[in-house]
């Protein structure tokens, strides 16, 4: 995507002037557009200093395209933004862990407000999305280097994960069963899963 694309993606004019850290940042953001995300989880995520994150942010704010919410940034939900390209040093690699069959009777809202803005282990808080049918919460190493993706939907909890480089694919699948017994304690979910390969 080009500069001037990106843009008017954003609902801007082709001549505003925004620079690679806000675009980066509003690509971040828009990964999942009902995503909201902590202040540290961004900063693990892009690998920025907290004061040159903090003035992005502030930016972005005085420019109308995030919002800042009591969990954390999101882009403007007034916006029509399309998803932009995010583009991290090295792609990430994504493996599907765990998938779990939860009772019917479970409360999603129960499960994000338990787990949001919770840590464990070696992870800290990324953030999370919610709709009528589900939720997404996200985790992600201090490096960066590992998040976890936990995703619930029509009573299915599956967890992902995306590590970097091979040399993290035992810590990240580790983790990400770690967080399965993590969940499951937190909410008193019974532990039947399936491991997937």
């Amino acid at each position: 995507m080009s500069a001037s694309q990106d843009f008017e993606l954003c609902g801007l004019r082709v001549g505003d002037d925004l620079d690679y850290r806000q675009r980066e940042v509003l690509s971040a953001l828009s990964e999942d557009q009902k995503a909201t995300y902590s202040f540290q989880g961004l900063r693990r995520k892009l690998g920025f200093h907290q004061e040159m994150l903090s003035r992005t942010l502030d930016r972005l704010e005085e420019e109308n395209l995030v919002e800042k919410t009591h969990d954390g940034y999101r882009i403007n939900a007034k916006l029509n933004t399309p998803h932009m390209d995010y583009v991290a040093e090295v792609t990430p690699i994504e493996t599907q862990v765990v998938t779990a069959h939860l009772p019917i009777t479970t409360d999603v809202s129960v499960v994000l407000n338990t787990l949001k803005g919770r840590w464990f282990a070696d992870f800290r808080w990324l953030g999370y999305s919610q709709t009528p049918s589900g939720a997404a919460l996200s985790w992600i190493t201090e490096d960066g280097r590992i998040q976890l993706r936990a995703r619930i939907f029509r009573n299915t909890l599956t967890i992902n994960v995306l590590y970097r480089s091979r040399t993290d694919e035992e810590r990240a699948i580790r983790s990400a069963f770690e967080l399965f017994d993590f969940v499951t304690k937190q909410n008193s979910l019974p532990p039947n899963h399936e491991i997937l390969s």
